[in-house]
């Protein structure tokens, strides 16, 4: 806790980021009475969800919108943590880490520090057979790291490695995670095993599109939370529709193709068919032969 507290101190006390695009908000400063509450804010949030944890392998949901300069990041973790919560029925098991200068107190702040924090605070509600589905959506840079930044705070950065040790010392095994920035495919590697399933918004190579202060959502974020996963029977499924949608769109604008990439951990993806709600209950009235 202390050093989540500092961290965010340190933010709050650094100037703001240098001129935005002229839509951005005029930049605001992090009161340090709200830097105070940063750990409480996530508590509380954890011990909600705590209450809606009932026995047998449960999914989980962390949302992560990495630069608040930028309305569209934090409205795609709006996006990906509705779509999920549909889909696999998380009910009120939804944690979000949100820079948006629009509003800095409806959630907990994106941050290194917060990110460790909330999942070591998941660990120890989750049991060892649920499943964590988390949503990155930020910058990326080719030195696989994604941005943090925000009104008021020192520009930071989350690294993939760092990112699966957060996950192992957590003890989350069972995990799914999808980002959304340039050069994402650089986060494959760090991450994938066998109980994990890795979603990316292009190769790491490549950078993908759709960031901008007046944009809704990314190429990336239309194409796979808003059209392909809620009708797609599984996330490969979603993941190849929304790879097609956002190739034939850059084909159509002649941008150099972001070339989305997945890794599909066997096991996760085994794991996944039994937890659609409802696909038990439909099979059950299935006649017997």
């Amino acid at each position: 806790m202390n050093s989540l507290r500092l961290l965010l101190a340190a933010c709050a006390a650094a100037l703001a980021l240098g001129a935005q695009a002229e839509e951005a908000l005029p930049a605001r400063v992090i009161p340090a009475e709200l830097v105070d509450r940063q750990p409480a804010m996530i508590d509380a949030r954890v011990l909600s969800i705590s209450a809606h944890a009932p026995p047998g392998p449960q999914a989980y949901f962390l949302g992560f919108a990495g630069v608040g300069e930028e309305r569209v990041f934090a409205q795609e973790i709006d996006l990906a943590a509705r779509r999920f919560a549909e889909r696999f029925g998380l009910e009120d098991r939804s944690l979000r880490l949100v820079n948006d200068q629009r509003d800095l107190e409806a959630y907990p702040l994106a941050s290194v520090a917060a990110l460790r924090y909330a999942l070591k605070a998941l660990g120890r509600v989750m049991d060892s057979d649920d499943v964590l589905f988390v949503a990155l959506s930020s910058h990326g840079w080719k030195d696989a790291t994604l941005a943090i930044s925000n009104a008021g705070m020192r520009p930071d950065a989350l690294g993939a490695r760092q990112l699966a040790q957060m996950l192992d010392e957590a003890g989350i095994r069972w995990r799914v995670l999808v980002i959304s920035a340039c050069y994402a495919g650089s986060f494959i590697k760090p991450l994938a095993n066998d109980q994990t399933i890795v979603i990316t918004a292009a190769a790491k190579n490549r950078p993908s599109f759709g960031c901008g202060a007046e944009s809704e959502l990314t190429y990336f974020g239309e194409a796979f939370y808003r059209d392909a996963l809620p009708t797609a029977p599984t996330l490969r499924a979603a993941f190849e529709t929304a790879r097609l949608e956002i190739t034939t769109r850059e084909q159509a604008e002649r941008e150099r193709p972001s070339n989305p990439q997945a890794f599909f951990g066997a096991l996760m993806e085994a794991k996944l068919e039994g937890m659609v709600p409802g696909r038990e209950s439909a099979e059950s009235l299935q006649p017997s032969h």
